[in-house]
């Protein structure tokens, strides 16, 4: 919620609260030979987690991802002989409900090792088959009532493939091979099918690539290799450019910790987070209107070598998880608040998740939000300042100014911006 200022030009009027259906979710995947589970918590509007529901989800739960409309949630779980096979492995399908608890729908089995997936739309995904020489991206068609699968596309990558990201408008899916350093892109044709699009190879590993909040820029860590401190970044060019990718400028970029493994980008798209398998810290970094990274003075450590099981974002909030439990220490999910500087400051305690690790995905899924059209210098918060914002936007005849949504910058804007504040956001 926005805080909103007393303002003497307009008249007061009482907020009107409107209730969405579903709460900002977060959910966590536990990666336990003995019973693998997935914990939701819903994220309260302090930064605090409440547990909503932790249900069995296989053996050696690790990928995860929800659908665009937040109403299906799939598990991946690379078990190995553990489940019985070495040729296949099963996910598993809930229906996500509105209280944030998990209904089972039904599994399936895919080809062994299902290290990474993502929804194309609301029912299509595509789940990687990892393999160190060759790894599979394979679509699947999903019936929504039973969890079962129909294979629509598979392209291979030719290399260790463990990590996949999509653009918001799902039509874009990037993939990678950590071996030969290469981030793939492919076009999605809202059919099922896949169709590669161009690669780029860079001089250090590419772990955990993660975009942008809008898109334009795909980050990733190079692990061990290349002196284990290197942050890659580019950006992701048009479509109709025949070279998909283009190196950020002075990319790679230096992080002060040991063994970049995980990413996570801020919404604003101001910071970006990196994690580190070897010594174990959150290191942050600004982010230049171009993409590229400066180091910045956050940081926490989260305990020793290999701690980290994954982190991701949401709105101003980061989330990461400690996955080892050591004689008098904590597990589970740490939150953080980024300030507006940058720093970190930890909200509550470390969440316990459960008996089994949490090493395996973090995800985040949130209704979607309106525009706040009155907060005009988009500071995050309603005040009077707006106004002046307004006024600048007025006479520049800026795209801010049109507060009635006609697609003009008239007068009668600046009754609509009085309206649109004293609504609140």
């Amino acid at each position: 919620m926005r805080t909103q200022a007393a303002i003497a030009l307009a008249a007061s009027f009482a907020l009107t609260a409107s209730a969405q259906p579903d709460e900002p979710t977060l959910f966590v995947a536990h990666y336990y030979s003995l019973g693998a589970t997935v914990a939701a918590y819903t994220i309260n509007s302090d930064g605090t987690l409440t547990l909503a529901d932790n249900e069995p989800s296989g053996i050696w739960s690790d990928s995860m991802a929800i659908s665009p409309d937040g109403a299906t949630l799939c598990v991946g779980n690379p078990a190995g002989s553990d489940d019985g096979s070495s040729a296949t492995d099963e996910v598993y399908f809930f229906h996500v409900n509105s209280d944030s608890t998990i209904s089972l729908i039904g599994t399936d089995t895919v080809p062994t090792s299902p290290l990474a997936m993502q929804w194309l739309d609301n029912d299509t995904i595509v789940i990687t088959n990892t393999d160190f020489s060759d790894s599979i991206l394979n679509s699947y068609d999903v019936d929504l009532n039973t969890g079962s699968i129909t294979p629509a596309d598979a392209q291979s990558t030719n290399g260790f493939c463990t990590a996949l990201a999509i653009d918001r408008d799902r039509s874009i899916l990037l993939a990678q091979d950590s071996f030969a350093n290469t981030i793939f892109r492919y076009r999605y044709d809202n059919a099922g099918n896949i169709t590669p699009e161009g690669s780029i190879v860079q001089g250090s590993y590419t772990l955990d690539i993660t975009l942008s909040a809008d898109g334009r820029f795909v980050y990733a860590a190079g692990g061990i290799s290349s002196s284990s401190n290197k942050v890659t970044g580019h950006e992701v060019n048009d479509t109709s450019n025949p070279t998909p990718f283009t190196p950020l400028p002075n990319s790679p970029y230096i992080s002060a910790g040991d063994s970049p493994a995980y990413i996570a980008t801020m919404e604003s798209g101001n910071f970006l987070f990196v994690g580190h398998g070897r010594d174990a810290t959150v290191r942050g970094f600004a982010v230049d209107k171009d993409g590229s990274l400066t180091p910045t003075a956050a940081f926490h450590d989260v305990g020793g070598q290999g701690h980290i099981g994954d982190m991701t974002s949401y709105k101003d909030l980061l989330f990461v998880t400690d996955d080892t439990l050591e004689s008098g220490g904590e597990r589970g999910i740490i939150v953080f608040r980024v300030e507006t500087n940058g720093d970190l400051t930890q909200i509550g305690p470390i969440y316990d998740t459960g008996v089994p690790r949490p090493e395996g995905d973090l995800i985040v899924w949130a209704p979607e939000t309106q525009p706040c059209l009155a907060d005009v210098n988009n500071d995050g918060m309603l005040s009077p300042t707006d106004f002046t914002a307004w006024v600048g936007a007025f006479n520049a005849n800026a795209p801010e100014c049109d507060q009635n949504s006609d697609g003009m910058c008239t007068p009668t804007d600046f009754t609509a911006w009085v309206g649109n504040y004293n609504a609140g956001c």
